[in-house]
């Protein structure tokens, strides 16, 4: 079979990567994906935020970059390598807390809550691709 007629979809790549987590993770896991999802994903509620809808490109970019790397490697550990892109947004944000006014109270509590659960997010995908690096490369997961 050539590679083009073993490739999927980027969409079906998406859906896939979202099936896995949501519905293949262990209970623990599969809690922290939803949170982290739900955190992000909360971003809608605050678009009019330059914050917010950098938020929104970052998460966007990150999940094309994986549904890529899925179409090749399937769920490898190096997917959340892709979540690299939330650093500078990150540092980024925290040098605009300040600034917020007092009285935006739930933007500021997203905003806590999405750079604390990054922060985390960017903590595990680190240790996951170093077990990458060391040799973990099989797919610990398929759809």
């Amino acid at each position: 079979m050539s590679t083009k007629q073993s490739r999927i979809s980027l969409l079906r790549s998406i859906l896939e990567i979202f099936g896995i987590v949501f519905m293949r993770f262990r209970p623990i896991q599969r809690v922290w994906v939803i949170w982290l999802v739900a955190v992000n994903a909360a971003s809608v509620l605050f678009i009019t935020h330059i914050e917010a809808q950098i938020a929104l490109g970052a998460v966007g970019t990150a999940v094309l970059m994986q549904a890529l790397i899925y179409q090749r490697k399937r769920f490898v550990r190096i997917l959340g390598v892709t979540h690299v892109l939330w650093l500078p947004m990150l540092v980024w944000m925290a040098t605009r807390f300040p600034a917020i006014p007092a009285e935006e109270h739930s933007f500021r509590g997203w905003l806590v809550a999405l750079m604390v659960t990054n922060v985390v997010s960017l903590a595990i995908d680190a240790w996951d691709a170093i077990r990458f690096l060391r040799g973990e490369r099989n797919p610990h997961y398929a759809w």
